[in-house]
């Protein structure tokens, strides 16, 4: 660099600049120039040596910016080592399980907010607030299709054009906003994002399209540039030529996905988490039609999907700094082997032990950070994602019944926090009621039941069917849509979402009463007391829910303490609090909130179970997706995750409990409970199938040969839950093994399609009629959308799939019934291929003959 160009900034700086420093100032001094460019009208009247002087003097305040920043990431960094180091040294023997309670919730009361409930929180409590744009994003019709215009016009505001769609000013304004909130936290936890007055929306590029049409998007990013943005250092606008030349280099990047700049021989990826998003975002597109063009042809992702993938890596992000330092991944490295070293020189013998648990504790990390790897294939992962697809709306459209198991888990929730159990199942009609809207719609603006709001289908199938899709060919997407729609349809998403709310609003209204009569922890009764401690609630934490002003939810709840009358608060009110402890009004709001918030959401998930990190790294492990292991992994634990989730959280509670006795007391409740609820969903499906219930006084007619009715109720209640819709339903009840129907959809299709050969073979050899063609039905079945809805299962099993099997194979109808008296003990009372009911089911073969 030029002497002088060294002199200027050391000027404007004042001091003298070291060799590093000159090293880079030259790249800062060009980039500030091209920016000046941009923004300064006369910036081309003015002599080289003012613009340098400019340029020059720009650098010097970032290098004293960055020193800044620095600084506070130095002392960011020591004081979440100490955290961490002081929760590591509350298990001596055992470090590693403090750094998985960390990172992920644990319902055996830990004692401290996971980075896991913190994250939710901060993501559910930033979508909670821009509802308006939600509902732009999510279109009419029960959500099934997007109003394309409404989204167009959200586009063109977002990037500060007229939409001619008032509500599309709002849903911009609040996505616009909730963005830079988010922005700014992550910045006050050491993070270095920018703001960017032309940043309107995330944008995505499919790295397999960008790479096969390397000349077509280069012309065609060259056409969509905003040319406002491309300036070189002396003010002047790029010519075609040159915005090639820079799109060639930004292909190379998309293309590979940033495998152009290693350096074979470094290691890689071990940059500040803090620095995510501050790299120059230096795509431009001139306005929405440019944008919309560019996600059409290149982009994998739809609107929603980017706006709340958004949210969602920014919320994680967040967490993770604020609860590790700015640089995460070296933290938890750090305090991994540091753990791993204290413990195997303290056992030597159980290095291999502790290793494992090592393992697990990374996959755990990944988990929560949320780095899983891309598909390796993404052929493959589209291929079995659309599988996966298929059994949810094939298979779950009944699942509604099967979810009255979750009262009675609600219940044993309530009770164990304290909260009225009658209450929880009043609001819960509340938040159903379809002529009123008022409680759903406040319950919403809390933060409560987000992810079925914006079509989660996690609990129901698995994390790669919702938003977190990374990559989707058309059949994906199209069969994403169809299984969303199908639990919509059955009203499941409907009364999950009711339940959610209807606990987390009892809660909220339980924690602001508390605060209203308690003026300290210390002032609670024992068991509230320890229920706030063991959740990680400070006395700093109290103070300030005590300040914010409850909600009056107008019969859900008169004293709902939420995230938003906590953000509420003014500085004045806070201005005590924060001169004695030194933390500033708007981070005494954050942290009360996310506590507030991660707690209530944490609960939630216990009475109403979902598969969390825990159980995702448990049922994933080192598994990629878009490789034949990793998809057969997942295909096996399809619609074994809500089960997963709900024994591992509830039997780590029900040991975590203070007696003996109270253990026994716990695991009874449940069992009792989902023993009871499961026979009845038992008895449910049987009748919307078209037979008589089953008899639950004979041990044999559990719904699998020689398993009892009393045993498949508990099953199907709690072990096996959502699971035993497909291991109980007539969909295995035609042959399939039991070996089969336990291993998930996929091994019961693979056995059914193997074993069509050996039905034909054997039906030629004995003369008997083969039963290829209604097996070849009923498969089929269980690929259709909406096939198995609870309220049509009756009518288009008789006027539909009967008549199909009959035809193809004539005399499976009256096998079918042979093999139900003989194997299950039952009738029925729609017999097969009728047009209409004999009779009404007889409710009395429940309990006898």
């Amino acid at each position: 660099m030029k002497q002088q160009c060294i002199q200027a900034v050391q000027q404007a700086i004042g001091r003298s600049l070291n060799q590093p420093e000159i090293k880079d100032i030259e790249a800062r001094i060009r980039r500030n120039m091209r920016q000046l460019a941009q923004t300064d009208p006369a910036w081309q009247t003015k002599t080289a040596a003012d613009r340098m002087t400019e340029a020059a003097s720009a650098a010097a305040k970032e290098l004293q910016a960055d020193a800044a920043k620095k600084k506070q990431r130095v002392a960011l960094t020591i004081l979440a080592h100490d955290r961490v180091a002081n929760l590591m040294a509350q298990l001596p023997g055992d470090p590693l399980k403090a750094l998985d309670r960390m990172l992920a919730f644990a319902s055996d009361y830990p004692g401290l907010q996971s980075v896991e409930s913190a994250s939710r929180a901060i993501r559910d409590e930033a979508m909670s607030t821009m509802l308006d744009a939600i509902d732009m994003t999510r279109g009419k019709f029960l959500g099934l299709f997007a109003d394309a215009e409404k989204a167009r016009a959200l586009v063109q505001e977002l990037h500060g054009q007229d939409g001619g769609v008032p509500e599309a000013k709002v849903g911009a304004k609040q996505f616009a906003e909730v963005a830079n909130r988010l922005r700014e936290r992550f910045n006050r936890a050491g993070g270095d994002v920018g703001y960017l007055d032309d940043w309107a929306i995330p944008r995505s590029h499919s790295q397999l399209k960008v790479a096969r049409n390397k000349d077509q998007w280069i012309a065609d990013h060259v056409q969509w540039a905003n040319r406002a943005k491309y300036f070189k250092e002396d003010g002047s606008r790029m010519t075609d030529t040159e915005l090639t030349e820079f799109f060639t280099k930004a292909w190379e990047t998309v293309a590979t996905g940033g495998v152009n700049k290693l350096t074979p021989g470094q290691p890689s990826g071990g940059g500040a988490r803090a620095n995510r998003g501050s790299e120059s975002r230096q795509i431009h597109y001139r306005d929405a039609d440019a944008y919309l063009a560019a996600q059409a042809k290149y982009g994998d992702k739809g609107l929603m999907d980017l706006m709340f993938g958004h949210i969602d890596r920014a919320a994680r992000d967040i967490a993770l700094v604020e609860a590790l330092g700015p640089n995460p991944n070296h933290a938890m490295r750090f305090h991994t082997e540091t753990a791993a070293k204290e413990m195997i020189q303290a056992k030597p013998e159980a290095k291999p032990q502790i290793d494992k648990r090592v393992r697990r504790l990374e996959q755990l990390y990944t988990e929560v950070a949320g780095t899983r790897e891309p598909p390796a294939s993404a052929a493959l992962s589209n291929a079995f994602d659309t599988y996966r697809n298929s059994n949810v709306f094939g298979k779950l459209g009944s699942a509604v019944i099967t979810g009255l198991t979750d009262q009675g888990i609600i219940a044993l929730t309530s009770k164990m926090n304290g909260m009225p159990v009658m209450q929880v199942f009043a609001n819960e009609l509340r938040m159903l009621n379809p002529a009123d809207a008022t409680h759903r719609r406040l319950a919403l603006r809390a933060g409560l039941g987000i992810d079925q709001l914006v079509g989660s289908l996690a609990r129901w199938g698995e994390e790669g069917l919702g938003t977190e899709a990374v990559i989707a060919g058309r059949a994906s997407k199209w069969s994403q849509t169809a299984a969303t729609a199908t639990m919509r349809l059955s009203g499941m998403n409907a009364i999950d979402a009711g339940n959610r709310r209807a606990f987390g609003a009892t809660m909220m209204d339980v924690t602001g009463d508390l605060t209203r009569r308690f003026d300290s922890l210390a002032a609670l009764e024992p068991g509230d007391r320890r229920l706030m401690q063991a959740r990680g609630i400070t006395d700093q934490d109290w103070s300030v829910w005590r300040l914010a002003q409850p909600e009056d939810w107008r019969g859900a709840g008169d004293q709902v303490l939420t995230a938003g009358s906590i953000y509420r608060i003014p500085d004045a009110d806070l201005a005590a609090l924060s001169a004695q402890s030194g933390v500033s009004p708007t981070r005494l709001r954050e942290q009360a909130a996310t506590k507030l918030l991660g707690m209530v959401l944490d609960e939630t998930n216990m009475a109403i179970p979902g598969p969390g990190a825990r159980e995702k790294a448990f049922m994933h492990g080192n598994n990629q997706r878009g490789t034949w292991s990793g998809e057969f992994m997942r295909s096996f634990w399809q619609f074994k995750s809500f089960s997963v989730s709900m024994i591992s959280k509830h039997f780590r509670r029900a040991m975590a409990q203070q007696t003996g006795w109270g253990k026994a007391g716990y695991g009874a409740a449940l069992l009792a409970s989902l023993t009871v609820l499961g026979a009845i969903a038992l008895q449910l499906n049987e009748v919307a199938s078209g037979k008589d219930p089953r008899n639950m006084l004979d041990d044999s007619a559990g719904g699998i040969p020689g398993l009892g009715f009393g045993m498949a109720a508990m099953l199907k209640g709690g072990a096996l839950s959502l699971y035993g819709d497909f291991a109980f339903s007539n969909l295995t009840q035609g042959g399939t093994s039991a070996l089969a129907a336990f291993g998930g959809p996929l091994a019961g299709d693979l056995e059914t399609l193997l074993n069509l050969r050996g039905m034909t073979a054997n039906a030629v050899e004995k003369g008997d009629v083969s039963n290829v063609g209604a097996r070849l039905i009923q498969l089929t079945k269980g690929h259709l959308p909406g096939a198995n809805l609870w309220y049509t299962k009756a009518a288009t099993d008789h006027l539909i799939f009967h008549q199909l099997q009959e035809y193809f194979s004539p005399g499976y109808l009256s096998r079918m019934e042979r093999r139900a008296q003989r194997e299950f003990g039952q009738s029925y009372w729609w017999e097969p291929g009728e047009a209409s009911p004999s009779r009404a089911p007889n409710l009395g073969a429940s309990v006898s003959n």
